[in-house]
């Protein structure tokens, strides 16, 4: 079973002694939070890991349909990515449980404030191959 550290405000979680883990759905909500939040090729290893939606698009003074689209559209581009790389590690033998896959991506919506143009909100619904529907919500802000 694959798993990741748990993070609360940046520090570990420590319960009784133990390092606190992620796993399952809440490893796939964590999954995807830390996709969005690595620069798309900012990884060496990983040059098409991450997104480019803190950095392509946001704080530009395109037309906010066109903004939005577009940082629809890199948003599931870098999901399927995701998902593809979750295959492969299935095929290099490592275990990723039903509820860590993405089955599909139900939807995304990317919504840009309309106060300060940096901001966009996303809203994305994963669909688990375990068949659960996870949510995700976050905001992203403008790469410094």
């Amino acid at each position: 079973m694959s798993f990741d550290l748990k993070l609360v405000s940046g520090d570990l979680v420590i319960t009784n002694g133990d390092v606190g883990i992620v796993e399952d759905s809440e490893k796939l909500v964590q999954d995807v939070l830390k996709l969005v939040s690595t620069q798309l090729g900012s990884n060496p290893f990983f040059p098409g890991y991450g997104s480019p939606i803190s950095q392509a698009l946001i704080g530009t003074a395109y037309d906010y349909v066109f903004t939005t689209n577009m940082a629809t559209q890199q948003l599931r581009k870098s999901l399927e990515n995701l998902q593809q790389e979750q295959q492969n590690q299935i095929k290099q033998n490592q275990i990723v449980t039903p509820e860590e896959q993405i089955a599909a991506v139900e939807s995304v919506q990317v919504n840009q404030s309309q106060d300060d143009p940096r901001f966009f909100y996303v809203d994305v619904v994963i669909i688990s191959k375990a068949f659960t529907r996870v949510p995700v919500s976050f905001a992203v802000v403008a790469a410094s």
